[in-house]
């Protein structure tokens, strides 16, 4: 994408395009070894050495791998300086080789692992004959400062720094790189905000601040409607800053994929700012992360829940310390999320009832965890459905204090299916939980039993000697002990 190999038709997604060249390129055997996420995406891969051999020799004039193993000059054949593409390697860390210079018609540069540690910088002049860059990577380098002479690569489209862990700052000038399309700070944990003028990158489509410092988002990134990736969007809580975006920017933000977390929105002022987000819209938006509630008023916190209804497409949905309302959004709800396959509650201290997340029809991961005042889980968790929970596989409660009674029975419960297709199941730190439903237990597909934590089960299903050891008996592994001494026992007959 962006050395503009891409030949995409204005209606299809570059991103698409390229996917497709690549899956056409796997079809024929050219990659092995795959990784792939949890929706079957490859992430990874790798090249046979016999196709590696046959790449370096078809495009030995354009490309070239450089290892640096001391910091004696490196001299470069003749040939490399008309070359495109270059990766430098060092096992060493010696830095950059004064030769680099010489290669002022490269448009890609790779070269993380390079710079010695504790070297605040590179070179002051590496950017000043390597005009024509369009690919940078200097990922993994402990960078603390950029030159300012970056913004002088004005065709640059890919920038990679994540992993520059010392990083606390970007030059203002990377606000001049016009054509920019990917940025990555991914892991640059000491960088804290972005370079104010962002929101002259309108052609950047990927913004990747996961695991940075980032903790606010400077004004004007809802004009980069080209993102397509943004996957932080942190909400600072001083109203009278007019430097900083407010999480309404996200409004025309509606090509957005993948994940994207919104964090402090305790500091949204009430329904009618949340509701600027137009989230509902972005159709694109697979997973989110609604987090940091905290202080706001009961009624404040489940309005601005509301209004930040995802749209259908959702896929997993993670919601935590949501600490002040007492009930959940409803939109929680299978007319709402039908695509929803994981769902996690975190820290929702005062709600007392769950919703009848049941009716979830393709729901197949769920955790609920620090609920501290919820007490009883009846019927209103199922819903009202004739199979409740039809394809979830894995059930999670953890830290429910104050939880007692859980209950699956009653005469409608009895004529319908309950998880039928249910692999695992965790209630682990529910010190006062009295037992598990029977029906549950009783569930074919059951391999997986885990109450770690919760003593008064750990009696009632002992090995051999608790009075519904024989209630369990059946499944492969169960996992029961007392985390304050830091201990694991097994009551199964199979290997852990």
């Amino acid at each position: 994408m962006a050395n503009s190999y891409l030949n995409s038709r204005e209606s299809i997604e570059m991103e698409k395009t390229g996917g497709d060249y690549f899956e056409d390129l796997v079809s024929r055997s050219l990659f092995q070894d795959f990784r792939r996420d949890d929706e079957g995406n490859i992430i990874s891969c790798k090249m046979h050495d016999i196709v590696h051999d046959l790449a370096q020799y078809l495009t030995k004039n354009e490309c070239f791998i450089l290892e640096i193993d001391d910091e004696k000059e490196v001299r470069m054949a003749s040939s490399f300086q008309k070359a495109r593409h270059a990766t430098l390697i060092s096992a060493r860390r010696v830095g950059f080789p004064s030769t680099i210079h010489n290669l002022k018609y490269l448009h890609t540069l790779f070269a993380a692992h390079l710079i010695i540690p504790f070297t605040p910088q590179p070179p002051l002049n590496l950017f000043k004959h390597l005009v024509c860059l369009r690919a940078l990577d200097l990922s993994e380098n402990d960078l603390a400062v950029l030159p300012r002479n970056l913004g002088k690569l004005i065709h640059l489209r890919y920038l990679n720094l994540s992993n520059n862990k010392w990083l606390t700052e970007l030059p203002e000038t990377i606000c001049d790189l016009y054509y920019l399309q990917t940025l990555y700070v991914f892991g640059c944990h000491y960088l804290q905000k972005l370079p104010q003028g962002m929101r002259k990158l309108i052609n950047l489509r990927h913004l990747e601040l996961y695991g940075s410092g980032v903790s606010e988002l400077p004004k004007g990134i809802g004009r980069l409607t080209s993102l397509r990736t943004l996957t932080r969007f942190p909400i600072i809580g001083d109203h009278f800053r007019r430097d900083v975006c407010k999480i309404g920017e996200l409004k025309n933000l509606n090509s957005l994929r993948g994940g994207l977390v919104i964090s402090g929105i305790a500091n949204v002022k009430d329904a009618e700012e949340a509701g600027e987000a137009e989230l509902k819209n972005k159709k694109h938006l697979h997973h989110l992360v609604l987090t940091g509630f905290g202080r706001l008023a009961s009624a404040a916190s489940k309005g601005v829940a509301e209004a930040l209804q995802p749209h259908q497409n959702l896929k997993s949905l993670k919601i935590s310390y949501y600490s002040a309302a007492t009930e959940f959004p409803s939109w929680i709800a299978a007319s709402s999320l039908p695509q929803l396959k994981k769902l996690e509650i975190v820290g929702c201290s005062l709600v007392t009832c769950l919703p009848p997340l049941g009716e979830l029809p393709l729901l197949e991961s769920l955790r609920i965890e620090d609920m501290d005042r919820l007490k009883y889980v009846g019927g209103e968790f199922l819903g009202s459905l004739p199979t409740a929970f039809p394809v979830l596989k894995r059930l999670i409660f953890k830290h429910m204090v104050e939880w007692e009674k859980w209950e699956v029975k009653g005469e409608e419960e009895e004529r319908r299916s309950v998880m039928p297709y249910l692999h695992s199941l965790a209630t682990c730190n529910c010190p006062k939980l009295e037992s598990l439903p029977e029906r549950l237990l009783q569930i074919t597909t059951l391999q997986e039993l885990n109450v770690l934590g919760s003593p008064t089960l750990q009696d009632r299903y002992h090995e051999e000697t608790g009075e519904d050891w024989s209630k369990i008996s059946h499944i492969q592994r169960v996992l029961a002990g007392n985390e304050v001494y830091h201990k694991t026992y097994r009551f199964s007959d199979e290997s852990m």
